[in-house]
């Protein structure tokens, strides 16, 4: 059983560094690595041209976009590439996502003790500062006029194996099979939710299941009261996509409606002004079918009034 590893990039080579270090670092090796540059303008091509004349044990591409295509345009375009290279199942990371040197081992003895014909994808233990990060499993279900997101509780982990209905891009194998049946990510979504979306796509036509010995860190913050940025554009904007796909017309359009009449009273209210003016475009985007990226809400945009 080969496993090939799809990392996305952009910008942040230091942390693509200690990304490639531990899979070099791997029990089990890769069949092959494929990193995905989203265009950096630092000195991540140079790194990468020489990481790919090193001698290792597993084939390396690089692949360099004209432009920024975002999270979703980069798992897009590796994962169309990594379909014509010969593992059968293919790991999607991002770049600050680091593997414990045994991950692929423990995946590679669990997919191989099993049927995996009605297997989608496994999925592992995110770690975030030493601690479970329960956000990046998650089931969603629909419950009258509202989708549900609910959290693996961390007792969970301590279990060998349990389903989920959805996974993030922080340490996902996927099977190669099964994602030629769903089709790749959505790479109009730019950045959020491409992940979730495509999990669910996958959980149609499999499970998706949980290794906890499969262990990631995930080299991220803790949460902190949230900031707004361009990014909450492409979140709301995606989710009501995601619905729409997904769950009843009601629980989009509630989605939607709902989206829109908090930003009105808000408004009347004055509160959340800039927030509002996000959501309500977000919305109307949405609904409308305008996805890419957004003219106003580019990356690095912030509110005027902050």
């Amino acid at each position: 059983m080969a496993v090939g590893v799809v990392v996305v990039t952009f910008n942040r080579l230091d942390k693509l560094k200690i990304a490639l270090k531990s899979f070099e670092e791997q029990t089990y090796k890769p069949e092959y690595i494929v990193v995905v540059d989203n265009a950096s303008t630092d000195e991540t091509p140079e790194y990468l041209k020489k990481w790919k004349k090193d001698q290792s044990d597993y084939k390396k591409y690089v692949i360099t976009t004209e432009k920024n295509l975002g999270g979703s345009g980069g798992f897009y375009t590796g994962l169309e590439f990594a379909q014509t290279l010969s593992s059968d199942w293919i790991w999607v990371s991002d770049d600050d996502a680091f593997p414990e040197s045994n991950a692929l081992e423990n995946a590679k003895r669990y997919l191989e003790d099993r049927e995996t014909s009605m297997i989608s994808a496994i999925c592992g233990e995110v770690i975030n500062q030493g601690e479970i990060d329960i956000i990046h499993r998650r089931n969603y279900t629909e419950r009258g006029l509202t989708v549900v997101t609910t959290s693996i509780p961390t007792e969970y982990y301590s279990k060998k194996e349990f389903e989920v209905s959805s996974f993030s891009y922080v340490g996902a194998i996927i099977s190669k099979k099964k994602l030629k049946e769903v089709g790749l990510t959505r790479k109009e979504y730019f950045i959020w939710c491409d992940d979730v979306e495509h999990s669910l796509r996958l959980n149609k036509v499999g499970k998706i299941i949980c290794v906890p010995s499969i262990k990631v860190h995930h080299d991220v913050g803790k949460e902190s009261n949230h900031i707004l940025s361009w990014k909450d554009y492409y979140g709301i904007r995606n989710r009501a996509d995601m619905y729409k796909r997904h769950f009843s017309k009601k629980c989009y359009y509630f989605y939607c409606y709902n989206s829109l009449i908090k930003a009105s009273i808000n408004d009347l209210l004055g509160r959340h002004r800039e927030y509002n003016k996000v959501s309500r475009k977000a919305i109307h985007d949405a609904m409308h079918n305008k996805f890419g990226v957004d003219a106003l809400y580019k990356p690095g945009w912030k509110p005027q009034n902050r």
